[in-house]
Parts: structure tokens; C-alpha cells; sequence
């Protein structure tokens, strides 16, 4: 009797300059030993040459962005769900079987997200608030801290959120249908938060999901770019914000960090 494949699962990782991460992420979707899976790696035009084997594989000539890359990866994708993933991410061996369990059972989940940890097992936060000039003026002026960034949501069970970290996104290829592909008007930095608001606007749920984990060694992309990387987050927060909440935004923050030189001077 003929035995039927799981439901199928293309993996999408964008590389630049990682190549040492990217081949450890590699491993660990391997390892998974999950039976019905598509690797798609793009390269956005790393200096030094890669060449992945047992991959569809993309090499940009040119560095076109994050999003963009993600979206030549959906152009080629035929699985049934889709993991949008960093190359400095480990996937755990139960990664697939848990999230597909989960996105199977929950009709109006539109994206996934897992709980992030450190290499030494801190967690690390993974989970984005909506930006706000309540909130921003309360943690950079009143002191109130952890209002803007990145946390990690307390408790053991899958909690609805407003947005999730694009270092590892599941989602059904249903769903990209549904709300379209990511957008190309930032070169990196909010389009996964610009996808969960256009979810949320569909009625759709973001989900953290503390149970499903993976290690992210964090950002050595982003790193690598130096100065260039506060360039494009300032660009496309003008872009995701709009000009008003954007420079408000920004006037908190400069305020706040120029009162703290002149007290350290005192």
C-alpha cells in the first residue's frame, strides 16, 4: 500500500556574506528529516561566491534587498506551507511536525512565529509592538523601559500578537495567496511587520507560539552592512510610519539621548 507524503514545505533563506551560518542553518532543516521539503536559497550578491547543494538556488547579481529576495523565493516555491528564515537561525528537529499541527488546527492564524533563544538558551525577543507616541514618550522620557523593542511574551501557551520577527515566518502558501507577497518598498527592515498588519487587516491572527523554538545567532547580515543598516531602518520607518509619527518618533529618541550625554557631563 502506497504511503502519502506530509503536507510539502519550501524553506526560503536569503544569504549575504553569511556563508558559515547559512551552512549550519542548512544542516539544521536537514536534520529535521521532515519527508516532503524544498530548500530555496537566494543569494544577494555576496562577496565571496556560494554553492549550496540540494537547493533551488537564486544568485542576484546585485544586492535587491530582503524583501524582494523573499518574494523571488515565493515566486518558486511549491510547497504547501512556507518558512521564511534567516541563515543565522537552527531549526530544532520537531520545528515541521509542531507548526504544521498548529497552522492545521487554527483556520485563522495567518502567520507563526516560534520563540527565539540565544546560542546559550536565553530567550530572546522576537515580537514587535505596534510603534506608538504614547509609548515611545513614556520608555524614552519617563523611563518606563521595554515599551518599543523587540520582547518575549510571557507565559506557555500560543498568544496572539501584533507582529513578529521575519527571521522565521510559517505561514500556508494559502494564505500568500490571500494577502499577496511582501513588499518592495523597503530594502530591509519592517516589511515583516508591514505583512502582519496587512494580516491583521484581514481579520487574520499573529501567533507566538512559545512551544516551537529555534536558535538565532542575530543579525550578522546586519552587522556586516555598518553604517548603511541605521540608513535603511530610518528609511523604511518613514516608509511603514509616515513623515508625522516617523519624526515624532525620531524627536523622542534624540531628545532623550542628548538629555542623557548632558547629565553624564554633569
Amino acid at each position: 500500500m502506497k504511503t502519502s507524503l506530509p503536507n510539502s514545505i519550501s524553506v526560503i533563506v536569503v544569504n549575504w556574506n553569511v556563508a558559515d551560518s547559512l551552512a549550519r542553518c542548512l544542516a539544521s532543516i536537514r536534520a529535521t528529516k521532515y519527508p516532503n521539503l524544498e530548500i530555496i536559497v537566494i543569494d544577494n550578491a555576496s562577496s565571496t561566491p556560494i554553492h549550496p547543494k540540494k537547493v533551488k538556488f537564486i544568485q542576484n547579481k546585485t544586492n535587491v534587498g530582503v524583501p524582494r529576495a523573499w518574494n523571488q523565493g515565493l515566486e518558486r516555491a511549491t510547497g504547501d506551507y512556507i518558512l521564511i528564515l534567516n541563515p543565522d537561525t537552527l531549526l530544532p528537529k520537531d520545528f515541521f511536525t509542531k507548526a504544521i499541527a498548529y497552522l492545521k488546527s487554527h483556520s485563522d492564524v495567518g502567520v507563526l512565529g516560534p520563540k527565539f533563544l540565544d546560542p546559550d538558551g536565553t530567550p530572546q525577543g522576537s515580537v514587535f509592538p505596534e510603534p506608538s507616541i504614547i509609548s515611545a514618550i513614556r520608555e524614552y522620557w519617563l523611563g518606563q523601559k521595554g515599551l518599543t523593542q523587540k520582547y518575549t511574551p510571557t507565559g506557555s501557551q500560543p498568544v496572539a500578537v501584533n507582529a513578529i520577527s521575519g527571521a522565521c515566518m510559517f505561514l500556508s502558501k494559502r494564505t500568500i495567496v490571500k494577502i499577496g507577497k511582501f513588499t518592495e518598498k523597503v530594502f530591509i527592515y519592517y516589511e515583516d511587520m508591514d505583512y502582519c498588519r496587512r494580516l491583521r487587516q484581514a481579520g487574520m491572527k499573529i501567533i507566538f507560539h512559545p512551544g516551537i523554538t529555534i536558535v538565532h545567532e542575530h543579525g550578522q547580515s546586519s552587522a556586516k552592512s555598518g553604517g548603511a543598516a541605521q540608513k535603511y531602518h530610518a528609511a523604511a520607518s518613514l516608509w511603514y510610519n509616515g513623515p508625522l509619527k516617523h519624526y515624532l518618533l525620531w524627536f523622542i529618541t534624540w531628545t532623550s539621548q542628548k538629555i542623557s550625554k548632558i547629565f553624564r557631563v554633569i
